[in-house]
Parts: C-alpha cells; sequence; structure tokens
C-alpha cells in the first residue's frame, strides 16, 4: 500500500491516572521487555467504514472501543498493571483492497490484534488469508455472513452470523400471511448468503421469492433499481394481492437512497416492507420526514441481535447506550455496542497472557467468552468462532409527537423458533 494512505490512520489514546507514558511498538516482531517502572503500550488496530456505507456505526463503534479502553485502563491501574491500552482507527471505506492495505500497514508499524472491525463479511473474507498466515488475532462485531467458518483461526466473530436472523425474518413474513417476496440485495458476500438462506427457508414455507433487484456496494444511484422493484411489485399485487407481498431489503445505510426513490413510484408503496440488521436504528431512515414517512407507511420493521428483550435492556447495555448516543448523536446498534466487549475482552486476553504471544492470546479469548456476560449476554462462542446463540429484536419505524423514532416491536427466540409480538402494538 502506497505510504499517503498512512494519513487514514490516526490514534486515540487514554492515559487517565497512569501518568507519563512511554509508549512501546507493541507487537513488533522485535521488542524488549519493558523495565518495571514504564508503562507498556498495548496499541489494538480498528478498521472500520467510517465515511460510505455505515457511517453511524463506524462512529458509534468507535465511541464504544474508547469507553472500553478507559475501562481497561482503569482495570488494568487498580490491579497495578504497568499497561496502557490504545487503539489505531483507520477508515477502510468498506472497500475491500483497502481494508487489506490498511491490514497489512499496521502489521508493519507493529500492531497485531484488532478489535470490531472490519465492517463488513467481504472485507473480513478479504482480510482472512493474511490474519491466518500471520501472528494476527481478529475479534469482529461486524461481520455476520453464513459459511465464514472460522474455526481453529484467529478469527473470532463475537456476534451471530445471519443464520438465525434468515429464520427470524421468514417467522415474520409467514406469521403475517406473506405469500410472495421482493427482495432488494446489496451484491456482496454477505447479502448474496442471506437472500439464499432467506428464500431457502421462505420456498420451504410455501412462499415465492420474485429475481428482486441487486445493486453494487459502489452504487449510489438508485432510480433504475427502484423502477426494477416497482414492475415487481406490481405484478406480485395481480397474482397475491397487495397484502400477501412484501419487499425485503438486504442492505445497509443505502436503504435510504432506495426508499427515496421507491417513494414517489405507484406500486411499491402498497406493500409492506422488511428490512435487516443493516437498517436498524439508522437515523438516516428517521430524520428525513418524507423518508421516514414512507417507512411509516409500509411498516417497515427489521430484525437484529438482540441484547436484552424487546421490553428491556440490561442496565450496563443501555448506559452505555446512552453515553454513546450523547458522544456522537447516534443511538448505537448491538453491533457497535459489541465493539465495546471486542475490546474488553481482547485486554483481558492480553492482561491474563502477559505478552504479545499471539497463539496464547487466541486460545484465551474462548475461555473468556465462555464467562464474559457484561452487557447481559453471554459471549460464548461455537465450534466456528462464533457466537454461540442469541435472539433477534425487531425494530420498527414507529410516530409520535415528536416525529418519527425507531421502537422495538418483537422478539424472536431462535432456539425454539417462537415470535412474540411487544404489546400494545
Amino acid at each position: 500500500m502506497k505510504m499517503e494512505k498512512l494519513n487514514k490512520i490516526r490514534n486515540w489514546a487514554f492515559l487517565l491516572s497512569l501518568g507519563f507514558a512511554l509508549t512501546l511498538p507493541y507487537g513488533c516482531k522485535k521488542s524488549d521487555d519493558p523495565a518495571p517502572t514504564e508503562v507498556q503500550t498495548v496499541n489494538f488496530g480498528v478498521l472500520l467504514d467510517m465515511t460510505v456505507s455505515d457511517p453511524e456505526t463506524g462512529a458509534a463503534s468507535k465511541a464504544a472501543i474508547e469507553f472500553a479502553l478507559s475501562d481497561l485502563n482503569s482495570y488494568a491501574a487498580a490491579a497495578g498493571r504497568n499497561i496502557r491500552f490504545t487503539g489505531t482507527l483507520a477508515d477502510t471505506r468498506m472497500d475491500t483492497t483497502l481494508a487489506k492495505g490498511l491490514l497489512r500497514e499496521m502489521y508493519s508499524l507493529g500492531i497485531t490484534m484488532f478489535v470490531a472491525g472490519p465492517s463488513s463479511s467481504g472485507e473480513l473474507s478479504a482480510m482472512a488469508p493474511f490474519v491466518e498466515q500471520n501472528p494476527v488475532v481478529v475479534i469482529n462485531t461486524n461481520s455476520t455472513s453464513i459459511g465464514l467458518n472460522h474455526a481453529g483461526s484467529h478469527i473470532f466473530r463475537i456476534i451471530t452470523d445471519d443464520s438465525c436472523q434468515a429464520k427470524a425474518m421468514i417467522r415474520e413474513a409467514v406469521a403475517e400471511g406473506k405469500k410472495a417476496i421482493i427482495p432488494v440485495v446489496r451484491n456482496d458476500i454477505w447479502g448474496n448468503s442471506l437472500v439464499h438462506a432467506f428464500t431457502k427457508g421462505f420456498l420451504a414455507e410455501g412462499g415465492f421469492v420474485y429475481p428482486g433487484a441487486t445493486y453494487g456496494p459502489a452504487e449510489s444511484s438508485f432510480t433504475s433499481l427502484a423502477n426494477t422493484v416497482n414492475a415487481q411489485v406490481t405484478q406480485a399485487i395481480a397474482t397475491y394481492g397487495a397484502d400477501k407481498v412484501a419487499v425485503l431489503a438486504l442492505t445497509l445505510g443505502e436503504i435510504a437512497g432506495i426508499m427515496t426513490a421507491a417513494a414517489p413510484l405507484a406500486s411499491a408503496g402498497l406493500v409492506k416492507w422488511y428490512g435487516c440488521d443493516g437498517n436498524v436504528q439508522l437515523n438516516t431512515v428517521t430524520s428525513d420526514n418524507t423518508l421516514a414517512g414512507f417507512a411509516f407507511k409500509t411498516g417497515f420493521i427489521a430484525p437484529i441481535m438482540g441484547i436484552g428483550d424487546a421490553w428491556s435492556t440490561p442496565e450496563f447495555a443501555a448506559l452505555l447506550s446512552s453515553k454513546i448516543a450523547l458522544k456522537t448523536g447516534f443511538v448505537p446498534n448491538v453491533y457497535a455496542l459489541s465493539a465495546y466487549d471486542a475490546t474488553y475482552i481482547m485486554g483481558l486476553a492480553y492482561l491474563a497472557v502477559g505478552s504479545a504471544d499471539m497463539t496464547r492470546i487466541t486460545a484465551m479469548i474462548p475461555q473468556i467468552c465462555s464467562n464474559y456476560d457484561q452487557m447481559g449476554l453471554s459471549r460464548r462462542l461455537n465450534a466456528s468462532n462464533d457466537l454461540n446463540q442469541a435472539d433477534y429484536i425487531f425494530w420498527k419505524v414507529m410516530h409520535g409527537p415528536t416525529g418519527y423514532y425507531w421502537d422495538k416491536f418483537a422478539q424472536y427466540m431462535c432456539m425454539t423458533d417462537r415470535f412474540i409480538l411487544r404489546w400494545p402494538y
């Protein structure tokens, strides 16, 4: 990667009450043990999309990591450990080539532990060969693509893959009597694996899935796509009736542009719209009255892995959410909140091992996850190095005296295949 890419990397650190800290090149291939009186700097790499497809989650994740680093440093100081945890952030723009290059660049600077990012399954898949061939460890909180099995590897996803999300979407559609679905799909490894899982399951329930429409991750104009969707909705309404038809948006932040393009069209607003975890709690959906009005009119509802349930949020997660929202202006979704846990778990693994031994840190992470539930959610991993289990919470665009907003609507219990509505909706 060219050196000018380095200006995309910026560093933040928390000194707290540790006083002057001598920054050491943690993770370098050649380094001396710090003297007892020195403070050792342990630097985590953070590769997130901060500007393109999902900047809201990027900003909220960054804030969550900052809070985790602060808490880690307080914990280390209280334990009498001369360690200062820091993070180095780079904006990947959700570009797989850029993400790989930034990973290599950070590694060349001695950074070997990465938390939260990258922001997509495509980026993680692209980075995986380098991670596996080098002493690098990743705890990810954004990649959910089905089939990225990292069993025995240096990559851990402390969130569930999309197999349960697909079941949740199917159960919601069946419960509402939908017979035909028109999918709108981001054409990448995540979108394609999720629409495949949904289609397979929905067909098994006796439903029908239209060809729908796909778009590339770099696309920003959605007029043609909206017209394609509108035409298929018109056809489906003629065959099944409007109440039996729905649009399924498997998108990230592009949902705002897609809905804006679809809103003026004759048929698109006559049917239900479902979303996915890439849409939940997006401020861009509720902040524009025209867009939010379309989302409200079409009953826009989307599931995401849950912390707590549809009725309540555990105290620590609720407090952290409030702090992040105050700092960034964005209410964090579960993946941004999970960035806190990824950072803290990595820090605990380093403290337990006491050195930059990536083999031992890799072995320690599943053990820590098995007993870690800071958010009220167990981070126990399965054999694929993914989160073992979690329920899904559906969020819906609502309207009240102060305008449009997201609110919890229902809960899907993956282990029992149960869909529970939150009343009084």
